[in-house]
């Protein structure tokens, strides 16, 4: 009687087993098999996506800005974001759909440690498109990147380049104590164009101007004493005029820069 019962128990323990084995197969092949890729993050422990997104056409380049995520879908602090690849998409002004495909190809990719050639200025980074051309539209996917290379849900936004308006003429420099005055000659626009405003950029002597103006709003006036230089340093200046035509507001080429010493 005793065996018999002992027969028993390793029956059914040995059924249990089988049991074990076949549900722990059944797992494996369910995840797949062979060499293990990257653990993909949870969908709402990813970034959200940029926000407040622009692009703004430039002379003959485009300008895009976005603010950086600083939380995740979840709503949980945002610590795993290393940096951005942007995606351009071209399509015809006249013909294309600017919103029947995603943007595929990778026109840069941006470390938020060091963003050059893009800029940071507070939260926002802005980046620009040198490759453009007039009459042809172009949309782009701003794809947050975190730790390992992952993208994270982007978001997109989309322009057509069009000839630049005229821009201001004969920009001059006054050098004075910490201080330069500038002036320079309004644009000759055409009846359907209307005058916004004016840029002023600054950069110090053999660097890179500046995606942002020194203004904080369009100038209004022909002229700008701009103050708390340091003397000794030598600055170039440009301007730019802001100008609607149609529905768009368009920046048109910077005048030849002026480079001036304050004393």
């Amino acid at each position: 009687m005793m065996i018999s019962d002992l027969a028993k128990f390793s029956a059914l323990r040995a059924s249990r087993l089988a049991l074990l084995t076949i549900i722990c197969l059944t797992l494996i092949m369910m995840t797949g098999c062979g060499k293990k890729g990257p653990v993909r993050p949870k969908l709402d422990t990813v970034p959200e996506a940029p926000r407040e997104v622009t692009v703004q056409q430039q002379g003959m380049l485009f300008v895009l800005g976005w603010t950086i995520p600083e939380r995740h879908q979840d709503g949980t602090k945002v610590e795993d974001l290393t940096g951005f690849r942007i995606k351009r998409l071209t399509y015809d002004a006249a013909q294309g759909c600017p919103t029947c495909r995603d943007p595929q190809t990778e026109v840069a990719e941006i470390e938020l440690k060091y963003p050059e050639p893009a800029q940071r200025i507070g939260k926002r980074l802005y980046w620009r498109d040198l490759d453009i051309r007039t009459g042809t539209g172009y949309r782009y996917a701003i794809v947050p990147l975190t730790i390992g290379g992952h993208e994270t849900p982007a978001t997109m936004v989309h322009l057509v380049a069009v000839q630049p308006p005229p821009g201001p003429t004969n920009l001059r420099a006054e050098a004075g104590d910490a201080r330069v005055s500038l002036k320079w000659d309004a644009p000759e626009l055409p009846d359907d164009m209307e005058l916004i405003g004016y840029n002023l950029y600054r950069r110090h002597a053999k660097r890179a101007f500046p995606i942002i103006p020194v203004n904080k709003d369009p100038l209004q006036e022909t002229q700008l004493l701009d103050r708390g230089l340091d003397n000794g340093k030598a600055y170039e200046y440009r301007v730019s005029a802001l100008i609607k035509t149609g529905d768009r507001v368009i920046e048109s080429m910077a005048s030849p820069g002026a480079l001036i010493t304050p004393q």
